[in-house]
């Protein structure tokens, strides 16, 4: 579930997360990305597929330069990956180290997901559930046929998803098929042809599924959640303290950090014009 072995993450942050956790996911008919772009004013400008390159202090803020050219603002929020963070793909301004290294000590998991079509009902039981040998690190858990739809979605973490990132989505269709064969028959081999494949792993923008905080380094998520400069905020999973890795925990990292960002400014825009009167006060004064 966490996309790595056991011995490999923080058991205080792992327990943080079970605490939190109210063990109910909910399966959206038309996607994550339909219902964050449904919640977005019509006014909301967006710039998609304009890779951030880097972000440098500016005298009344920041200036983040794209591909597409430079964005000017009075702070920026970051929600890049760890693994984008950690890395050199944005050059962040000098004194951002310890941002990095709170990343670097929170990497991303593997996870990966299968999905295959249901030909025909075969043993397939609507919104049901199904888990491969538990004794197998590499076993994945099923989702089958959720919301009645011919689907079975594959979950697969740690040396599952490495199947799919290394050896490719074929070599994940095979796996997962040759698994359900053994937990329902031979029967439903010809019921099951692959449908779609993630590949988090190998996208350069993501680098992997979500944040797992190494052993004895659970601190790491609220180092990073720490404003830079009072210019740059961290938003994102990874920066909640408990309900990292999920989605509602990005969407709450975010409306902390824009609440940051724009008390920020207000105290910013107070002290120019308190600056602003005193000129004008001593100009007056000669």
């Amino acid at each position: 579930m966490s996309g790595v072995a056991p011995e490999a993450i923080s058991a205080a942050d792992y327990l943080a997360y079970d605490d939190a956790s109210t063990g109910r996911n909910w399966h959206l008919p038309l996607g994550y990305g339909t219902l964050v772009a449904a919640s977005l004013p019509s006014s909301t400008a967006l710039r998609l597929a304009t890779p951030t390159e880097r972000i440098d202090l500016t005298a009344d803020g920041v200036a983040v330069t794209t591909r597409g050219g430079i964005v000017r603002a009075g702070a920026a929020i970051i929600t890049v990956s760890t693994a984008v963070l950690a890395g050199d793909a944005i050059r962040l301004p000098t004194g951002t180290e310890p941002w990095r290294e709170a990343a670097a000590a929170l990497p991303l998991g593997r996870n990966e997901k299968i999905f295959l079509e249901i030909g025909r009902d075969a043993a397939f039981e609507p919104d049901s559930h199904a888990y491969g040998n538990l004794h197998d690190p590499r076993a994945a858990a099923y989702s089958i046929r959720p919301n009645g739809w011919p689907v079975i979605e594959a979950f697969l973490g740690g040396e599952g998803a490495r199947i799919v990132g290394e050896e490719g989505p074929a070599a994940g269709f095979a796996y997962v098929a040759a698994e359900l064969v053994t937990l329902f028959g031979s029967e439903v081999a010809s019921s099951i042809r692959p449908l779609a494949a993630t590949g988090w792993s190998r996208m350069a923008s993501i680098g992997g599924a979500y944040s797992c905080a190494l052993p004895g380094r659970s601190g790491a998520r609220a180092q990073l959640a720490r404003p830079f400069e009072d210019r740059l905020f961290f938003a994102g999973e990874a920066t909640h303290p408990f309900d990292f890795t999920t989605a509602h925990g990005a969407h709450d990292s975010g409306q902390r950090a824009a609440d940051e960002a724009m008390a920020a400014l207000r105290v910013r825009h107070a002290l120019r014009r308190r600056g602003a009167f005193a000129a004008a006060g001593a100009q007056a004064a000669r």
